[in-house]
């Protein structure tokens, strides 16, 4: 892998781990909204809200630990042949 690869590579796990973060607080936000929330309607909402930002937050991780798999195979590649 050359080192813009590797650049690219870890840019995309950086972006991938903020916005894992940021689906984590989203999520909370929502069931905290629906905790406050008298109407069933809108707790309803905002706990669908939040079970939404939980499954991005499950997809985002699997696509990190994929991202994450391929740069350690790569890399032990790369360490055979140097």
């Amino acid at each position: 892998m050359s080192d813009d690869e590797r650049e690219v590579r870890e840019t995309l796990i950086s972006i991938l781990e903020e916005a894992i973060e940021s689906e984590i607080e989203s999520e909370e936000k929502y069931r905290h909204a629906a905790g406050l929330a008298t109407d069933t309607r809108i707790r309803d909402f905002f706990l669908s809200l939040a079970k939404m930002e939980m499954e991005h937050k499950v997809q985002l991780t699997a696509q990190l630990e994929e991202l994450r798999a391929q740069m350690m195979i790569v890399g032990e590649m790369n360490d055979m042949f140097i």
